[in-house]
């Protein structure tokens, strides 16, 4: 799979499937793989383009600052290498984020948004934050911390407790791919130190005129629920689709009804 560049920052993505292209943007931390329960299903209707994020995965993790901005021009150069001039983006948590400024500064790149548990900006006045005990995961030192400390700590914020009972080895599981594919201390601080300095985005709703659907977990603990009635209140025509009982992690906890939701609303542009 290919490799492009933005400025001096090499980018990783990957390509699956035929068809009308569907852009798929990861979160916080988050690469490719993250995608692994969305790939198979919805490249049977759609050309998917994933990319990693600078500062994770197999792209470059350059010093910080990141800013959302960036990461957003990043994936206009990824568009831009694998010959695509408009797409439906996709973007969960930060990738949300992205996806949103995607929109404001290339409208015409993108045919439709689909924001999955996310909001207008953790530094926006009109954001619910998460709790503080959440908060203080995010912001643990990973330079003082073990992966198995960190992996730990995450999964308890990230995960519906229904889903940890289901998976009792998740944690072990996560920590094994932690180790086989690290993402750099300073890459994660600078990832999440974009989203606190973005630019809020509720002033800005308005102002989308492509069709969204706005996706999220009941029980999302990092995004609180009601982050995403306001996305939904404030775009216009936007539908707000809510997965029961699950968490932060929604696709994985819940990818059978989360890959019905994506494509039932794409398919309203077949």
């Amino acid at each position: 799979m290919p490799y492009t560049h933005n400025d001096d920052n090499r980018l990783w993505y990957e390509t699956f499937g035929d068809g009308e292209p569907l852009v798929m943007i990861m979160g916080l931390s988050g690469s490719v793989q993250a995608w692994g329960l969305q790939i198979p299903e919805l490249s049977r209707h759609y050309r998917l383009i994933a990319p990693d994020n600078r500062g994770a995965g197999r792209s470059d993790k350059p010093q910080g600052p990141y800013s959302v901005m960036g990461m957003a021009e990043d994936v206009v150069a990824v568009m831009d290498a694998a010959e695509v001039l408009d797409a439906h983006v996709m973007g969960v948590s930060m990738g949300g984020l992205i996806a949103q400024e995607l929109y404001h500064r290339h409208p015409h790149r993108v045919r439709s948004l689909i924001l999955g548990c996310t909001g207008v900006g953790p530094n926006d006045p009109a954001a619910v934050p998460a709790d503080e005990d959440v908060s203080a995961v995010l912001a643990m030192d990973r330079d003082a911390h073990s992966a198995e400390e960190i992996v730990t700590a995450m999964n308890e914020v990230f995960y519906h407790p229904e889903y940890r009972a289901r998976v009792p080895q998740l944690d072990q599981r996560l920590i094994k791919l932690q180790k086989l594919d690290p993402q750099p201390a300073h890459a994660y601080h600078a990832q999440l130190e974009a989203c606190f300095t973005h630019t809020p985005n509720a002033p800005r709703l308005a102002a989308i005129e492509v069709p969204t659907l706005v996706l999220h977990g009941e029980d999302d603990r990092v995004w609180p629920l009601e982050n995403a009635h306001y996305l939904a209140e404030h775009i216009p025509g936007a539908r707000l689709h809510v997965i029961p009982r699950s968490g932060h992690m929604f696709m994985i906890e819940k990818p059978r009804e989360f890959n019905a939701a994506v494509l039932s609303f794409l398919a309203a542009f077949d």
